[in-house]
């Protein structure tokens, strides 16, 4: 059976879209059929391919409004086996008209059922907001997964993202689990950082935590080129945590 993952997190810049990109690219490179379904209207994921606005003729809003298929939605990236349905500005108008309309909240899940079994992994990005798009993505996966910085203040949106997750599992979607808590920006040496991951195991289980990506400049520069980190630079920290990363995703460990 395919695998339908999310990397999601309700604060900005917690490396959600990095993680996106290099996790999807690090298990193409292991041979697997991949498709990442970029969610954000700012379009982050599908830039960080390297696929501008004059490169797209549809994108997710086709396939949530117009109801065109999701076939005819999807780009080729720089590796054969790693498809990518980009996203625009337009999806910001999904938001706006959808938003009040309980239905919608389903509409992703149901119309890309039909490309599901055509990929061993779907893994779609999430906007930085509890929004009808983060929702919607959340009923569509059945595997959750948290980049976070390890910051007292990045406790509250781990939170809000906890809760948010057993609601979507008790009122949707009881497939969906929380599969782990990855730390971005990672400095192990500090104590705030080691304290940070103390006080998640304590209150989430001992094994939630997933293998750190420490800070990189190779992971901060990739996407002005619009290259994952393996493209851009694959002899780098930043290439390495990302490749154990998916190792642990492909086997389903913490």
């Amino acid at each position: 059976m395919p695998r339908l993952i999310s990397f999601s997190n309700r604060k900005g810049g917690s490396g959600k879209t990095t993680t996106t990109v290099n996790v999807s690219t690090a298990l193409a490179l292991k041979g697997f059929k991949i498709l990442v379904i970029d969610t954000d209207p700012q379009a982050h994921t599908t830039l960080s391919f390297g696929i501008t606005v004059k490169d797209i003729n549809t994108d997710l809003s086709s396939i949530l409004i117009d109801n065109k298929s999701p076939e005819d939605c999807t780009v080729n990236t720089f590796l054969g086996n790693l498809k990518l349905i980009p996203a625009t500005k337009r999806l910001m108008e999904f938001e706006r008209n959808y938003s009040k309309i309980k239905e919608a909240r389903t509409l992703l899940s149901e119309r890309i059922s039909s490309i599901i079994g055509s990929y061993d992994y779907i893994i779609l990005d999430t906007p930085p907001t509890l929004s009808l798009l983060t929702v919607s993505t959340l009923i569509t996966v059945n595997e959750v997964y948290i980049p976070m910085q390890t910051h007292f203040l990045a406790m509250e949106g781990l939170a809000e993202m906890v809760r948010l997750i057993y609601k979507i599992n008790r009122l949707y979607n009881p497939n969906l689990r929380l599969r782990g808590i990855i730390p971005t920006f990672y400095k192990e040496r500090t104590r705030l950082a080691r304290n940070i991951i103390d006080e998640i195991k304590k209150n989430l289980g001992e094994n939630i935590i997933m293998h750190p990506i420490r800070i990189n400049i190779a992971l901060a520069e990739a996407p002005g080129y619009g290259q994952p980190v393996f493209q851009y630079q694959l002899k780098s920290h930043g290439a390495y945590d990302y490749y154990r990363l998916a190792e642990q995703i492909e086997k389903g460990l913490q």
